[in-house]
């Protein structure tokens, strides 16, 4: 008899361990090192970016105001999930997830275009945008 309550036991433990949430999509091309730049005669300031993708799910993009990257303007990190052409990037700290509709030019360069911005992000035009995979 306690055998059995303990086996039942054991595999509601298991069950309420596991996430009531599935695995948030992630677009595994897009895992990696990137580089972008804005383009310097559009409509919102110029930067350089390098970002970062991981298989957990989580971002970091670092922003420059040169093309060598040496003046870093700040950091941002969030929480990603990309799927069916569709990117969302939620930076801590902020509640507007920004989406970006993308599509690959290649194996090693992406071309984006925005389509939701953080209502916090310096420039509200709306613009494209292309990245490039580093050391690949």
């Amino acid at each position: 008899m306690l055998k059995p309550l303990l086996i039942g036991a054991s595999l509601a433990a298991l069950l309420a361990g596991c996430s009531s949430h599935p695995a948030q999509p992630l677009d595994q091309r897009l895992l990696g090192e990137w580089q972008g730049t804005r383009d310097k005669n559009g409509p919102c300031q110029f930067f350089t970016w390098n970002s970062s993708f991981r298989a957990d799910g989580r971002f970091e993009i670092s922003f420059f105001a040169d093309e060598q990257r040496t003046r870093l303007i700040q950091t941002e990190r969030g929480t990603w999930t990309a799927h069916y052409g569709k990117n969302h990037l939620t930076t801590d700290g902020v509640k507007t997830t920004e989406v970006y509709d993308y599509r690959f030019v290649d194996a090693d360069t992406v071309e984006y275009v925005s389509i939701k911005a953080d209502p916090t992000a310096d420039c509200q035009a709306d613009y494209r945008f292309t990245e490039h995979r580093v050391g690949r």
